[in-house]
C-alpha cells in the first residue's frame, strides 16, 4: 500500500458495510426468489440461476429483469423486495458507529446499489441517518440515466449502470462535488474495491482483515477503521 492522504469526502457503502445481519440478508434473498417465481411465473427451482446469473451480468438482479424484458416495475421490486422486511427486529440502534462517525469531520455520503427509501430506512433504525449529508441511491441513477437518454422501460435498464461500473463512481463524485484524487470509498465486495480503485478513489474494504486488489485498506468491523486508518482523524 502506498502513502494515502487525508480524504475529504468519503463514499460509503451501506449493506454489508455499515451492518451485517445474516438474517436481513437471507430474507432478501428469499423474496428476490420469490418475485421472481410467484409474480414472473419463473420455476422455483431456476429461480436462484436466474438471479444469479442476472446479478453478475448486470450487477444488479432488477436491471437484469427489466433489461430482459421481464416486465418488472421498479417501484413494485422494492415494496416487494424491501418493504416487508422487519427493519426493527433485525437492525438495532449502533450508539457506538455513530460515535464513530460523528468524529469524521469531513462529508459523508452513503453510496449503494439499493433504493433510496431502504437506505433511508435502515439508516433510521441504526440511528445513523444524520451522519450523512446525503444518500446517493440506484434509483437515483436511473433518473439521472433517463434524464440523460430519455429512454424508458427495458431500453432504460439496457443503459443505467451501478457499482462497480466506473460511470457510477463518477456520478457518484459529481453529486458530492468531490475528486478522486481526494475521496475515499469504502464497501464490503471486493469488486466494487478494485473498480473504485481503478478510476483513482482511495478504498477500504470492510469485512475482511485481508487487503483485496484496489484496496488501501482492510477492516474487518467498520467500528475497526480508526485502528487501521488513524489518518482520518488527523
Amino acid at each position: 500500500m502506498g502513502t494515502v492522504s487525508r480524504p475529504r469526502v468519503l463514499l460509503v457503502d451501506l449493506d454489508g458495510t455499515l451492518y451485517r445481519s445474516s438474517k436481513l440478508f437471507q430474507d432478501v434473498r428469499d423474496r428476490i426468489n420469490d418475485y421472481i417465481t410467484g409474480v414472473l411465473g419463473v420455476p422455483a427451482e431456476e429461480s436462484n440461476d436466474v438471479s444469479g446469473r442476472l446479478y453478475r451480468q448486470y450487477g444488479l438482479t432488477v436491471v437484469g429483469l427489466m433489461a430482459e424484458g421481464y416486465g418488472v416495475e421498479l417501484d413494485g421490486w422494492h415494496k416487494a423486495v424491501h418493504g416487508t422486511l422487519d427493519y426493527a427486529e433485525l437492525l438495532p440502534k449502533n450508539p457506538p458507529l455513530k460515535d464513530l462517525l460523528d468524529s469524521l469531520d469531513m462529508p459523508k455520503y452513503i453510496f449503494t446499489n439499493a433504493d433510496r427509501i431502504h437506505a433511508e430506512v435502515c439508516l433510521d433504525h441504526i440511528g445513523i441517518r444524520d451522519c450523512f449529508v446525503d444518500i446517493i441511491a440506484f434509483d437515483d441513477i436511473v433518473e439521472h440515466v433517463k434524464k440523460e437518454t430519455g429512454a424508458t422501460g427495458p431500453e432504460l435498464m439496457k443503459s443505467v449502470f451501478c457499482k462497480p461500473d466506473a460511470r457510477a463512481f463518477e456520478y457518484a463524485m459529481k453529486r458530492a462535488n468531490a475528486e478522486a484524487g481526494s475521496t475515499m470509498f469504502l464497501d464490503d465486495s471486493t469488486a466494487n474495491i478494485k473498480g473504485a480503485k481503478e478510476v483513482g478513489l482511495q478504498t477500504v474494504l470492510v469485512g475482511s482483515k485481508d487487503l483485496c486488489e484496489g484496496a488501501d485498506y482492510a477492516v474487518e468491523n467498520f467500528l475497526h477503521l480508526k485502528d487501521a486508518a488513524p489518518s482520518l482523524w488527523q
